[in-house]
């Protein structure tokens, strides 16, 4: 008979005796190495940690199984590779029970570094059924747990990631937004993780993306989405020009137009040159782009407004309310009347002709008009009065010596000229009165009838107010 006996494992556990436990788990008999690997759990003993490990190795499926039990127990940084190695045994029982204590435990330790490395040794293996517990690490709070959550999420591969990725990129913009800051290790983790999932394999989860209800989220998987050589994805992008962001709409339709997508003559056609902000040919999809021109003109600038104009007009539409878009849209055709008609509201759209049309004649009526309004402006001309009066009987009936005729007489009348002092009338090439001509051969410059801009050093530029001509530059 043997002096020893087999170690009495509940009297080493009653006294919490870790050294005794730790030496029994090398004991030739598998049921005592169980035994004590389970009472070492709540022990947590940092010498364990090691011995623990070694039974991992075990060929009793029982031992390896209290090894993980134990080991998940004690938790922390020194366990993590042990444990996430346990879910390769070659029992599925260890492997369930390992992938339970590296989810449930270590994924969730308060120690970020033990979370980070758990989530680095799992891309490390490759491991398929750890894309969820990742997933949800990517919205750690700390930025090293979110960046390797993503990075194993890129080396494991599954598509299932794709749109947790986008959401954590959108969030990083809206950090940015918020702070001024973002996490550059996550967003550059993200996008390069999302730059290898997003193949053809990953149209559908971008799909699904499309449908979130999250802008930022949207847009980036339409610029994905818009990167994926496939036939398919022309779809989903005609489909994303509905959405009610603009830049989402833009970027669908850049992504259709690097497609090399064609479109019709139809609301889907509209909607993709609204996009891009093309008026005029979204106009020529018919009565579909009207809609999406209304829609469109209070959010552009006024060049723009320019173009929507015009491109309701080619479609004959007129406007329905006297509003500030109508203003805007009878200005353009040049129809002051009905702007005066409008009223008050009429009056952005004629400071705008004023201040930034390149026809002279467009200012003029358009001072003239804000003037009727009882909106008087500075203009930039000497006599508003004696320009309109000039103006409105070039355009009179008569042939060209009959129009010259009346315009001397105007203009003796008003004292621009004297013509008994022998002083004669120089024209513009389109008949305006631009100089008089004293009895001497002098030219002197009829400066009430012209218009001007102002340069440098007070100095003024003239121009003929009916056909644009540039006539002189006086010093003030």
């Amino acid at each position: 008979m043997p002096l020893f006996g087999p170690p009495n494992i509940a009297q080493l556990e009653a006294k919490r005796d870790a050294q005794g436990l730790i030496k029994a788990l090398t004991h030739k008999d598998a049921a005592i190495r169980i035994a004590a690997a389970e009472a070492l759990a709540p022990l947590r003993d940092p010498y364990a940690v090691e011995p623990l490990v070694a039974l991992l190795k075990d060929e009793n499926a029982g031992v390896r199984g209290a090894s993980v039990a134990a080991l998940a127990a004690r938790g922390g940084f020194r366990v993590v590779d042990p444990l996430v190695g346990a879910m390769e045994d070659r029992d599925p029982a260890i492997r369930a029970a390992a992938a339970t204590a590296v989810y449930r435990h270590l994924m969730t330790d308060p120690d970020g570094d033990t979370r980070r490395a758990t989530a680095t040794a799992l891309g490390r293996i490759l491991a398929a059924d750890a894309v969820q517990p990742l997933v949800k690490a990517i919205m750690d709070s700390d930025e090293g747990v979110r960046a390797a959550a993503i990075k194993a999420l890129e080396s494991i591969g599954d598509v299932a990631a794709v749109v947790p990725l986008i959401m954590a990129l959108a969030q990083e913009q809206v950090r940015v937004r918020a702070t001024g800051r973002s996490s550059q290790v996550v967003e550059r983790a993200a996008t390069k993780a999302l730059d290898t999932l997003c193949d053809a394999r990953a149209i559908e989860p971008l799909k699904t993306a499309l449908r979130h209800a999250d802008a930022d989220v949207r847009e980036i998987a339409v610029r994905r989405l818009a990167r994926v050589d496939s036939p398919e994805v022309a779809d989903a992008l005609a489909a994303a020009l509905r959405d009610d962001d603009p830049p989402i709409r833009r970027a669908a339709a850049r992504g259709l137009q690097e497609l090399g997508w064609h479109p019709t003559n139809d609301e889907t056609g509209a909607r993709y040159w609204a996009a891009l902000r093309e008026w005029r040919r979204c106009a020529e999809c018919g009565p579909a782009a009207i809609p999406l021109l209304v829609t469109s003109f209070d959010s552009v600038d006024a060049l723009e407004r320019a173009d929507i104009v015009a491109a309701l007009a080619q479609l004959h539409w007129e406007p329905p309310e006297a509003n500030a878009m109508a203003a805007h849209y009878w200005a353009a055709l040049r129809r002051w009347d009905k702007c005066v008609e409008i009223g008050e509201p009429a009056v952005e759209a004629l400071d705008l002709v004023l201040a930034s049309s390149p026809k002279w004649r467009d200012r003029i009526a358009a001072a003239g008009a804000l003037a009727t309004l009882g909106q008087a402006r500075t203009v930039p001309c000497a006599r508003l009065d004696l320009v309109q009066r000039a103006l409105g009987l070039l355009d009179g009936e008569g042939d060209d010596q009959a129009k010259r005729s009346a315009l001397e007489a105007f203009l003796a009348e008003e004292r621009q000229y004297n013509k008994r002092a022998g002083e004669e009338v120089s024209w513009c090439k389109c008949g305006y009165p631009a100089a008089r001509i004293r009895k001497d051969g002098l030219q002197e410059l009829m400066s009430d009838l012209l218009t001007f801009e102002k340069g440098s050093g007070n100095s003024r530029t003239y121009y003929c107010p009916n056909c644009d001509t540039r006539r002189a530059t006086l010093a003030a």
